[in-house]
């Protein structure tokens, strides 16, 4: 039965497009990834990785607050708290880059920021960059450790809080990183046109109309899920055996 049509919108900055379908999240990892539902209560998702070393948690009672949690190779246990309204999409980079940890060198945090355009705030106690509008904030506080950490932003638009995110001290630099570059890009995304832009955001919010529609939102995430299964079942199988280069005896 087809969907019925809903108006689109294409929405930027990115971080003021709304939170989204959540779905498309914990589809991806369930479907795709084979990740198991392990919820216990009603009006909360949890899942966990086949290995159980990776957690995802959405909080469905009001907050909608995701919780992202992992233990890093040295054994420290970190995690990361996601308020509502932040893109799914965001979320997913951060979970993408759980899923693809890359320690071969530790990524400039700020970096993607700072060439986006964001400016530092000189008054701030700790490092701190501002976007172009001047909605968010993104700091990154020096730990006692040698390491930075954590880092906390937040989107304020007219003294109302829209989301926050809070990365505790031992987050992988590369999944904060995954934030910052969400953070940084100018892509607008997909939104519904019911319910957009969010409330007092509409002077900063910038709106195109699209084609895109919910059968395209669907089939994006249909080829998601099929592109990570196909990845997840080429990885466990075992390798072909190589054809031997020894000679068939001949036959006379």
């Amino acid at each position: 039965m087809p969907h019925p049509t809903v108006p689109y919108v294409l929405a930027a900055p990115g971080y003021l497009a709304g939170g989204s379908d959540w779905e498309h999240l914990t589809e991806w990892l369930l479907r795709g990834h084979g990740w198991r539902d392990v919820s216990t209560i009603d009006q909360h998702t949890a899942l966990a990785s086949p290995d159980g070393r990776l957690h995802v948690a959405l909080n469905r009672r009001g907050a909608w607050t995701w919780t992202l949690r992992a233990t890093t190779p040295a054994g420290r246990e970190w995690a990361a708290i996601l308020g509502a309204h932040l893109p799914v999409e965001y979320v997913t980079a951060l979970v993408d880059t759980m899923l693809r940890p890359d320690s071969r060198h530790r990524p400039d945090v700020l970096g993607s920021l700072h060439a986006a355009g964001w400016t530092a705030d000189a008054a701030a106690p700790t490092p701190t960059v501002v976007s172009p509008d001047g909605l968010v904030r993104f700091t990154e506080e020096t730990a006692l450790s040698p390491t930075r950490g954590p880092w906390h932003a937040a989107c304020t638009v007219d003294g109302h809080t829209w989301w926050t995110a809070t990365f505790s001290t031992h987050t992988p630099p590369g999944v904060v990183a995954a934030f910052t570059r969400s953070l940084a890009s100018d892509d607008p995304l997909p939104r519904m046109a019911i319910g957009t832009p969010l409330y007092g955001c509409g002077p900063y919010t910038r709106l195109t109309q699209t084609p895109h529609g919910y059968d395209d939102e669907q089939a994006q995430l249909e080829a998601r899920i099929t592109e990570a299964r196909g990845h997840r079942l080429a990885a466990a199988s075992p390798a072909a055996p190589r054809p031997s280069s020894r000679r068939a005896p001949r036959t006379r």
